[in-house]
């Protein structure tokens, strides 16, 4: 009974756990979302072929990939 408990109460800790890290994870992307707009804005002149769109969506693909391991 007892080992029971001890499982079911890991699995809420657990299950908490995941909730807030997928939060952290979700406002971390947005942070870093808005700011690489505005790097992008910045970054034009080393990369002159490309719309500030384009240098932001490139910064958030390598956002997401540190931040989720894609």
């Amino acid at each position: 009974m007892t080992t029971i408990a001890i499982n079911v109460g890991s699995l809420v800790t657990q299950a908490i756990a995941d909730f807030f890290s997928g939060i952290g994870k979700a406002l971390i992307m947005a942070r870093g979302a808005h700011a690489s707009y505005e790097v992008a804005q910045h970054l034009r002149h080393e990369y002159p072929k490309m719309s500030q769109a384009d240098i932001a969506h490139m910064l958030n693909d390598r956002l997401r990939k540190e931040v989720y391991g894609d």
